[in-house]
């Protein structure tokens, strides 16, 4: 027995199939994040204190503390949660090459900056959530100074009260490896409130 099935409603079955299985698809990447205890958040748990910075080792025979780990970079993290209030980080920046970077605790990226973007020997970032704050002007009134600064002060706006930054520092050579590491034990994070903020730097 035939089938007598005209030729659009043939092609708009299979596209409406296709649709489905990409929306289906989609779904299961975008959820995926939020039910998997295997990512960097839920990893580091209990290795790590909530508003404090860890300096994070690759110790041999063990599962490194996050995914693709480079062995010629020193990384540290802090886990973040501002339900009491804002959060202080405190970095070198001693070249280009280092760089900082802020997630979600599903491992999102939505905030990077690097040496070479703030033009300063260290970076004070205050973490707030804050929608009315625009990342991206802050920045570039804070690069509007001519030169290397110090100190250069940023605020940036978290899209929820929990989250995590990264601090990434390339080892040039293993003969720097002490160098950087020192330079990394000098970065802190710590809750802060508004009224210490002019207070902060000093």
């Amino acid at each position: 027995m035939s089938l007598n099935i005209p030729i659009s409603q043939l092609l708009y079955k299979i596209a409406t199939i296709s649709v489905f299985g990409a929306a289906v698809h989609i779904c299961i990447i975008l959820i995926m994040p939020h039910v998997s205890k295997g990512n960097a958040w839920s990893r580091l748990e209990d290795s790590t204190k909530l508003n404090e910075l860890a300096i994070l080792t690759q110790a041999p025979g063990r599962p490194s503390p996050l995914t693709f780990m480079a062995p010629d970079v020193s990384y540290a993290i802090c886990r973040y949660d501002l339900s009491n209030g804002p959060l202080q980080l405190r970095a070198p920046l001693p070249n280009d090459l280092w760089s900082i970077a802020l997630y979600t605790p599903h491992g999102e990226n939505y905030y990077l900056i690097s040496g070479r973007h703030v033009q300063s020997k260290a970076v004070n970032l205050l973490v707030v959530v804050d929608r009315t704050i625009d990342n991206e002007k802050q920045e570039e009134q804070n690069l509007g100074a001519a030169g290397k600064t110090e100190l250069r002060e940023i605020t940036v706006s978290a899209p929820a009260k929990t989250g995590m930054i990264l601090i990434r520092a390339p080892v040039p050579k293993p003969a720097f490896a002490a160098e950087v590491s020192a330079l990394l034990k000098q970065a802190f994070c710590r809750p802060v409130t508004f009224d210490q903020q002019a207070a902060t730097g000093r």
